[in-house]
């Protein structure tokens, strides 16, 4: 008897339909659980949450379409319900059970065991393998870690060894495994901002930030490529996702830059970039920067204003270097008619901005950013039925909240399988002794250190989303740049910084991949690109780093000065980069000029600031001279 295999239709409209159904369940429970109206217990509501995370992943991203595919999901859809179901259900004897004091029962080690297996599955199918190898190399070194002593250059990462008693009350029955910090964090905030963006798209949100931005940017030069900066930016905020973001915004964006003559692989870098740094724009961030604010035990809003000058940095340089390429391509703007009216799209669509200021505002009055949150997405989903031109069905509404599910559980699963690494990290002591390592490393020395973080962010972040690369760094990197003096929010923003950065750094720069067939043009072409023209932006967290004040935007003629060598360092390098400044083409030496000028302006210091100035100055006297010359050659 021959073995029925299903067509490639078969089956898909159930999964579909379950999906569906599964979405709508799993956005009223986050809604009932930042409501005012019930307090969910902390394990319950991650518990849950991993559970629905799971199988939307299994749902979503099959094993096969035969019969071997179907048991295999269905094996792994059971050992979830059963595993992640049974710290819901038994959620009062588990809080209150002693760590590492009891054996674990079998059914402790089956159910703690299974969980394992089913969230670095549903890790895999989300993200790929990258992750889950680095948390089965740290499970292996909670049990071989003993034997690292008799290995002589791995001897100082040696610990005194994890038994599987200690194994699994670690990894399941504690706040410190797969429930987590990152994970609540996910569970309580990142869910919902991911839903306020996801339906705040699908109504018409994210046509309408773009359509006020070409109106706004669209008639200065270089216009298209402005309208992709600003525009990702804002989109970027909201949707945490780089990828997603060029997929979106991208779109509309690249084939605008290609129409104005800007080449292939410069529309498709501007776009990752930009769709990059939306992780980094306050207020709403990437998922990452809930965490950072749960890991140092600081108010969200810290956070946010730190990310705030930074974030000026990041898109002053790539609106400069837009700009610098606009004027040595010698492009024009967009047509009057072709960019609109700013007052014509914000009458048609001002009701887009209420969700934006409702959630903003309830932040700014010191609420928790889940209950500012649920409000939020409430507004993104009233919205659209306020005016008959922005009315949209519910399956479109309920096309938004799918989107935002699926977005989510890919969050989600990062967010456990982080857990695995935290947890096993502060099991074995790994955290000190890593920062040991580094310390040693460095010298001492703190310029050192930060060059081997940076490395490390790369290194760490390979591969993986934003939010798993930023918990590992911040696990094991920060705490060693702490221990050399750096402030502990400057730490953690340095390394969640690069996170966002791996994004467009080769060799897998996922965003500038993604920009890639639409500018269609080579993925490695337009990666190379990408980091080329964000070059002045990595380095900005050794701005902040060394000139803290730029954490702490408040009013000062320390923060004036500081921003304006900042901003003076990284139009410096975006005008290398372009090659081109004061209306001519930069030589060699203009640009060995302006690379010191960046160079002195990165540090504090009266008289660096001086030299970096007289360096600037000498630039420009040369490029006026090439200019001049090149004017009397054309008479």
């Amino acid at each position: 008897m021959t073995e029925v295999t299903a067509g490639p239709d078969q089956g898909k409209g159930y999964r579909n339909g379950a999906i569906t159904v599964l979405a709508l369940v799993m956005i009223a429970f986050h809604l009932a659980a930042a409501s005012p109206f019930w307090l969910a217990p902390n394990l319950v509501l991650r518990a849950a949450h991993a559970l629905m995370a799971v199988i939307v992943i299994l749902l979503l991203m099959p094993a096969a379409r035969h019969r071997a595919g179907v048991f295999v999901d269905v094996v792994l859809g059971g050992l979830a319900v059963v595993s992640l179901g049974y710290a819901v259900l038994f959620e009062p004897s588990i809080v209150v059970r002693p760590p590492w004091t009891q054996d674990a029962t079998p059914v402790e080690v089956f159910v703690a065991l299974s969980a394992l297996v089913v969230v670095l599955e549903a890790t895999r199918r989300a993200l790929g393998m990258a992750i889950v190898w680095l948390c089965l190399i740290f499970i292996a070194y909670a049990f071989v870690g003993p034997d690292l002593r008799f290995v002589s250059w791995l001897r100082p990462l040696a610990h005194g060894g994890v038994g599987l008693s200690e194994f699994v009350d670690q990894m399941y029955f504690s706040f410190e495994g797969i429930f987590g910090t990152a994970l609540g964090v996910s569970a309580e905030y990142i869910f919902l901002f991911v839903m306020f963006g996801a339906v705040l798209q699908v109504a018409g949100g994210g046509d309408f930030f773009i359509t006020i931005t070409r109106a706004m940017t669209g008639q200065t030069r270089g216009g298209p490529a402005k309208i992709a900066v600003v525009a990702s930016g804002l989109m970027g905020m909201m949707s945490g996702s780089s990828v997603a973001n060029v997929a979106t915004t991208g779109s509309l964006t690249i084939p605008m830059m290609l129409k104005l003559g800007y080449p292939r692989r410069f529309a498709g870098a501007v776009e990752a970039i930009a769709s990059t740094g939306g992780q980094i724009t306050p207020p709403i961030m990437g998922a990452a920067a809930f965490l950072m604010a749960a890991i140092l035990g600081i108010p969200y809003l810290e956070v946010v204003a730190a990310a705030l000058l930074p974030a000026v940095l990041f898109y002053v340089a790539l609106l400069l270097a837009v700009h610098l390429a606009s004027l040595k391509l010698d492009l024009k703007p967009l047509a009057k008619a072709e960019a609109g009216s700013t007052r014509r799209v914000l009458a048609s669509g001002w009701t887009f901005l209420i969700p934006v200021v409702l959630l903003v505002t309830l932040m700014l009055q010191g609420y928790s950013p889940g209950y500012s949150a649920f409000f939020g997405v409430l507004a993104a989903i009233v919205v659209p039925y306020l005016r008959p031109s922005t009315f949209i069905g519910w399956r479109q509404l309920v096309a938004g909240v799918r989107l935002g599910v699926e977005g989510a559980a890919v969050v989600a699963v990062a967010c456990a399988s982080a857990g695995i690494i935290v947890g096993i990290v502060q099991i074995s002591g790994l955290g000190f002794k890593f920062s040991s390592v580094v310390t040693g490393f460095a010298g001492g020395s703190l310029d050192v250190a930060l060059v081997l973080a940076m490395i490390a962010a790369f290194i760490f972040g390979m591969g993986m989303p934003t939010t798993a690369a930023y918990i590992v760094q911040a696990t094991l990197v920060a705490p060693a740049l702490t221990k050399l003096g750096a402030d502990p929010l400057a730490a953690h923003m340095f390394v969640f910084y690069y996170a966002v950065l791996g994004q467009i750094t080769p060799p897998l720069a996922v965003a500038a991949y993604a920009a890639a067939p639409i500018a269609g043009e080579k993925a490695s072409r337009v990666g190379w690109t990408a980091f080329l023209i964000g070059l002045p932006i990595y380095i900005v967290p050794f701005m902040f780093v060394s000139n803290t004040v730029l954490l702490t935007p408040e009013g000062s003629l320390d923060l004036i000065y500081t921003l304006g060598r900042s901003v003076l360092a990284v139009g410096a390098l975006s005008a290398v980069v372009i090659g081109w400044l004061f209306g001519a083409r930069l030589s060699i030496v203009a640009r060995a000029g302006l690379v010191g000028t960046a160079i002195l302006m990165v540090h504090p210091g009266g008289w660096t600031s001086l030299t970096g100035l007289v360096l600037l100055a000498g630039v420009y006297g040369l490029q006026r001279r090439s200019l001049h010359m090149k004017e009397s050659l054309s008479q």
